[in-house]
Order: C-alpha cells, then structure tokens, then sequence
C-alpha cells in the first residue's frame, strides 16, 4: 500500500511539471473526456472576436486534442485554424493538421459556449 502511494505521488508531481507550461481552465467533463481552454492562449482580435486554443483530454486513450479556434461570440461561430493530437502524458505530437475548417455555429449549453462564457464573464 505504501509504495502505491508513493508511485501516485510521483506520477501526481510529474504530470504537474508537464502542465506548467498551461494555463488549462476547466470547462466540462463527460465519462473519460474532459474539456479544457488554456487562459493564457486567449487573444483578442478586436472586440468582437478572439482566438484560443482549447484541448479536449481522452484519459482512456491516453490523448490530448488541441485546437486553436477563432470564435465570434455575437454570431455564436467558431472556426478551427489548426489542431493537434498529442500523447497526454508525454505531450507528444502525433499529427499535426494546419487546414482551417469552415465556420460552426455553437449553442449556449454546449462545451464551446460555456467555454465563450467563462473567457468573457468569468462565469
């Protein structure tokens, strides 16, 4: 029991030094699958729009999603420039894909919107 505790902290200390580079803000979480913005991506182009890069963590699968997103909140749209899907615990890049997707609409209640209302409210 004593050495299982001391592996889990060592992975707790470990997997904190990874993360330090992020700022990840938590948004949702379903099953396995978390939701997440890193705060210090955000940047506004004006005062309408910004961009963000926001990750969606699939502890199962030992993944990490990356996607740097252009979001209009007065048009409730968002629009993925690039996206990334890593090994979480290492944070190595596995394939990269630098192709803009066209704009999507997002509802208030879904992962974007409540990411959109934390950027901007707080809330």
């Amino acid at each position: 029991m004593k050495k299982f505790l001391i592996i889990c902290a060592a992975i707790f200390i470990l997997s904190g030094a990874n993360c330090s580079a992020e700022n990840l803000k938590f948004i949702d979480a379903m099953d396995d699958t978390g939701w997440y913005y890193d705060a210090d991506s955000v940047q506004y182009e004006n005062e309408n729009i910004f961009t963000v890069q926001m990750a969606v963590i699939k502890a199962s699968l030992n993944r990490m999603y990356t996607y740097d997103v252009r979001i209009t909140p007065a048009g409730r749209t968002y629009e993925i420039l690039s996206s990334q899907i890593l090994s979480y615990d290492t944070r190595a890049i596995l394939e990269v894909n630098n192709s803009r997707r066209p704009p999507q609409r997002y509802s208030d209640k879904s992962e974007m919107g409540q990411m959109v209302r934390l950027i901007l409210y707080g809330e």
